[in-house]
């Protein structure tokens, strides 16, 4: 079909981006020292820090896999994200309370702090690798839409993209990343529920026929029911439960790109104020996404696409003047959502783990530095998109789920033995990675398992072996060495009389109105995929 894009498109993408610019400059103002353009001060409100949190995880590759998934497989891919409120249910009452109360920059100064720097090292250049896998994706895919619809390169298009990004996250740091992305969050919104409008009003087929043609085609199952266990279905109950659950908790309660969010945060109300509103919103968001392309199954007629990717392009084609430009900035709000909080994080990331542990030996580096850091990971980011996803024929979602779920599982380890034991040392966690990593290829790659289980696999390979190796390495255990596990934090909490904060509670384990939400959210999905195949 024929793509139309004229200059009312082009002029709304535009105004999109420049305004990200402006606000990345006007935020940029008030950054006058390092903690300002890493953590905001830890001034920020709960709702942007939600909707950035939400915002990153909904990227453009959501935004444009989703469909792609949900037109071939139905509501089945909704089952990868359903553990999600779960996940942060467990950070909320586990391991959030101290990671935030140690009023750390990055994520990994943890686990020297705990561990020792060699384990740090190695959760640093899992982070790394894993971030550069994720931007990159993020970077290539609305090149490639807007390749199809303006007949421009994607060599031409890859470079303003990073560079966009790359300046507006310079240029305001943290507190320009959440606030233009609680602004990309509403975008999308906007995006995705004006295209859905348009398709039913210009339809032969009504929204509730189509829902029902959808379920009669099969199209809304979304929960596996047969509740077999099976470790090559990506979309079995089981895979998705449990896998999930391991992705899902190391990515909200370990990874670089979400705890510096919680960084932010004024309070630990404020803190988990914006988990449940993540929580509720992303999942939200991810699930209409999904439930868009069954839709288009039957909008299309079931045409089958060479390419899972091409099906939202094929929708947003079909689109008016005007609405057609309003998707597009919507793709790009998805995607510079997610960009800018990598790019700042790995930026982050380097400069406190690498540069300032190593080349500046305990000095911290300046703004200017920062600054700097965050322009050289954005020439590499081209890099790595032309090598990595140039040329694929499947939804970008299951390609990035692929590829990142041989990281994620030795890193979950990792803080699972810092937090969770205190037998668990430097050398004997290093070498508990470096095996639960090898297994992990073993096991997904020559073994044909779905990646769903890679990441579960992973913690408790490494977790195990990283157990055995401490006690045969044995290190003595240290009044420090119980200090940074969970159950020697609330000891510690305790014995200072710091139990609560404002009526909330500071001590890990403790379950509060706020996790509880995120506990019935995660419920309450469950009915509802359950009602929705009865339609």
């Amino acid at each position: 079909m024929t793509m139309t894009f004229t200059i009312i498109d082009a002029a709304i993408i535009l105004i999109y981006l420049l305004g990200m610019l402006v606000l990345g400059f006007i935020m940029g103002k008030s950054n006058k020292t390092q903690e300002d353009y890493f953590v905001a001060k830890r001034s920020l409100p709960w709702l942007p820090i939600g909707l950035s949190i939400a915002a990153t995880m909904i990227s453009c590759n959501s935004f444009v896999g989703g469909p792609g998934w949900g037109y071939n497989s139905g509501l089945l891919p909704f089952m990868q994200n359903i553990t999600v409120p779960l996940a942060l249910f467990i950070s909320t009452t586990v391991f959030v309370p101290m990671l935030y109360d140690l009023k750390l920059t990055s994520v990994y100064e943890y686990i020297e702090l705990r561990l020792g720097p060699k384990t740090r090292m190695v959760a640093v250049l899992g982070f790394i690798l894993n971030s550069l896998i994720q931007v990159s994706s993020m970077v290539f895919v609305p090149s490639l839409v807007l390749q199809r619809f303006m007949g421009v390169s994607i060599n031409t298009i890859i470079p303003v993209i990073v560079v966009i990004a790359v300046v507006y996250t310079m240029a305001g740091g943290i507190k320009a990343v959440i606030w233009t992305d609680a602004i990309q969050l509403v975008v999308i919104w906007g995006g995705l529920i004006g295209g859905m409008i348009f398709l039913f009003a210009k339809s032969d087929i009504g929204f509730l026929d189509t829902v029902r043609m959808a379920g009669a085609a099969g199209k809304l199952k979304a929960l596996d029911t047969s509740w077999q266990f099976s470790l090559t279905n990506e979309n079995g109950f089981w895979a998705a439960l449990v896998g999930g659950l391991f992705m899902w908790s190391r990515y909200f309660s370990f990874d670089q790109a979400q705890v510096q969010r919680m960084f932010t945060a004024k309070s630990i109300r404020e803190l988990k104020r914006s988990f449940v509103v993540s929580g509720i919103m992303m999942n939200v968001l991810y699930f209409l996404f999904i439930f868009l392309g069954t839709l288009l199954f039957i909008q299309f007629g079931g045409t089958a696409f060479e390419n899972a990717n091409d099906v939202m392009i094929r929708f947003i084609g079909g689109l008016p003047v005007g609405l057609v430009g309003l998707l597009l900035a919507s793709l790009f709000a998805a995607a510079m959502s997610s960009v800018d909080s990598l790019l700042n994080s790995m930026s982050t990331v380097f400069t406190k783990d690498i540069y300032e542990r190593y080349i500046k030996k305990g000095k911290e580096a300046s703004l200017k530095t920062s600054m700097l850091v965050s322009a050289l990971w954005g020439i590499l980011i081209y890099i790595i998109t032309m090598l990595a996803f140039s040329g694929t024929s499947k939804s970008i979602l299951a390609v990035i789920g692929s590829y990142i779920s041989y990281i994620s599982g030795p890193t979950c380890g990792i803080f699972l033995l810092a937090m969770l034991t205190k037998k668990a040392n430097d050398k004997g966690t290093v070498w508990g990675a470096v095996i639960g990593f090898i297994m992990t290829l073993l096991f997904g790659r020559l073994a044909g398992f779905t990646w769903m289980w890679n990441s579960a696999f992973g913690t408790v390979i490494t977790f195990l072996s990283g157990y055995v190796f401490s006690c045969l390495l044995g290190e003595p255990v240290t009044g420090q060495t119980e200090r940074y596990t969970v159950q020697g934090h609330r000891a510690f909490l305790r014995g200072e009389g710091r139990t609560e904060e404002n009526g909330i509670s500071l001590l890990p384990f403790t379950v509060d109105r706020y996790s509880m939400i995120l506990f019935v959210f995660f419920l309450l999905q469950l009915v509802g995929v359950l009602l929705l195949e009865r339609l």
